[in-house]
């Protein structure tokens, strides 16, 4: 009785917000199509999963969750075979990725926080269990899955102030989920005292670290990096500074600094990666007004089109999908964006795990314990502008010994905190996957096989 009251009002609750904001909800599903997507599946309307194989749901909101979650889902489906892997997103951009990096998965939309959305979900995709990724907590979800018995367990947990003051708040005068959660691996002793602080119990809290690492690459294929400098036009004897993931701005900082950097450095070449690629024609012209001669990578083959031989070689500006970390290899000295501006920063672990000197802003809210694990190592810097960043890469291109240190600092911090995916599979194993036994045997041998690895 009290869990239909509570059903009830969770869900009146959402109802009279999504009447309240009807029009805008309305006037964005006409003006942008990625609102429309998975519309009816937010409802419940998933595909239906037809195998009776016990399934895991995993729910990631977009792509940073999913491809974050990819060394779990792939130990996961090592160690328990006779599993379903099941994804949500919520996101378009995130159901494409799901869907293309995890073939063979049951990929889906999570739905609206509405108790007959929830069950109807459940009905079709039969799930065993369900795993959160970082911090997606809804309560008619929980309340729903903790009535049909199934267990909930969050990995790479997180939970920033802004969201622990508002779960604080709530806490007095509504029914808290978090009690419903078997199992949360979150990813620094912060967070944990945070979810203490709600009232989680602290057995069912693990501090297992962020899974971000495990995905970086550390190593990179010689040859094909040849091939690419070649491809493109770096030749021996160039120095090169890559922006990547940039945001406006710090397109046009970045070329400043360049210039001046050139006057001690006239081997010195530029790479901008701008993090939207709808901004590659603004990006360009810009370049061009600044007086730079610009050069989209689609336009090289084998380094023509790049003008004379001489140290006026043009600005490349990157054009290319999913080529970034590649290109990476490539650089002396990397700027990532989204950082000089209160963004929050894009992913500084990727150029740091190829040991590249790293650079970015203090704005970096959205990557801040990789952040705070990569400062205090020394294996980055931080700078606050066009002088800091100027003054900054200046010297790391003038000294080669401090900026090969630093680059190993960083692929060394890389590697040290790799394994917080094989940390939350045992746990979610144990207090969850376990309760469902088949197979233990085969499990137990390739979790063996994983530990030689």
């Amino acid at each position: 009785m009290i869990n239909m009251i509570v059903h009830s009002f969770y869900d009146l609750m959402y109802l009279i917000a999504i009447v309240v904001l009807l029009p805008l909800v309305v006037y964005r599903m006409v003006s942008e199509p990625r609102f429309r997507a998975g519309l009816w599946q937010r409802f419940g309307f998933v595909p239906i999963r037809e195998s009776s194989a016990p399934c895991l749901w995993i729910h990631g909101v977009s792509v940073g969750e999913i491809l974050g979650a990819n060394r779990f889902i792939e130990a996961f489906s090592r160690r328990y075979p006779e599993w379903d892997v099941a994804l949500s997103t919520t996101t378009q951009t995130g159901h494409g990725v799901a869907t293309e990096r995890y073939p063979g998965k049951h990929v889906f939309y999570y739905p609206v926080d509405l108790s007959f959305a929830i069950r109807r979900v459940l009905r079709r995709i039969k799930p065993t269990a369900v795993i959160l990724i970082e911090l997606e907590i809804w309560p008619n979800f929980l309340l729903v899955t903790r009535r049909h018995g199934i267990p909930v367990g969050l990995i790479n947990g997180r939970i920033s102030e802004r969201s622990f003051k508002g779960y604080r708040l709530w806490k007095r005068f509504l029914p808290q989920p978090w009690n419903r959660v078997v199992a949360s691996c979150v990813q620094n002793e912060q967070y944990a005292q945070r979810l203490i602080d709600l009232g989680v119990p602290a057995d069912r809290i693990h501090v297992t670290g962020t899974m971000k690492f495990d995905n970086v690459e550390t190593e990179q294929d010689e040859a094909h990096r040849d091939l690419l400098a070649k491809d493109i036009g770096i030749r021996p004897g160039d120095v090169v500074l890559i922006g990547g993931s940039t945001h406006p701005p710090e397109e046009m900082i970045l070329f400043k600094s360049y210039k001046k950097l050139k006057e001690q450095h006239p081997r010195l070449r530029l790479l901008v990666a701008p993090r939207h690629p709808e901004r590659l024609s603004e990006v360009e012209m810009s370049l061009q007004d600044a007086g730079a001669t610009v050069v989209r990578r689609t336009a090289l083959e084998d380094g023509k089109n790049l003008g004379n031989e001489s140290g006026d070689a043009p600005v490349i500006l990157i054009d290319t999908i999913g080529e970034l970390g590649k290109l990476y290899g490539l650089a002396d000295v990397v700027f990532v964006g989204g950082s000089l501006i209160p963004h929050g920063g894009q992913n500084m672990m990727e150029p740091a795990g190829l040991g590249k000197a790293v650079v970015f802003g203090p704005h970096t809210f959205n990557f801040q314990d990789s952040v705070d694990v990569l400062v205090q190592e020394n294996a980055v810097r931080v700078v606050s502008g066009v002088d800091e960043l100027t003054l900054a890469v200046g010297d790391l291109l003038s000294n080669d010994n401090d900026r090969e240190a630093m680059g190993r600092r960083a692929r060394a911090t890389i590697e040290q905190n790799k394994g917080a995916s094989l940390r939350n599979l045992d746990i979610i194993g144990s207090r969850i996957i376990s309760c469902y036994p088949p197979s233990q045997e085969t499990s137990a041998r390739i979790k063996d096989k994983e530990r030689a690895e």
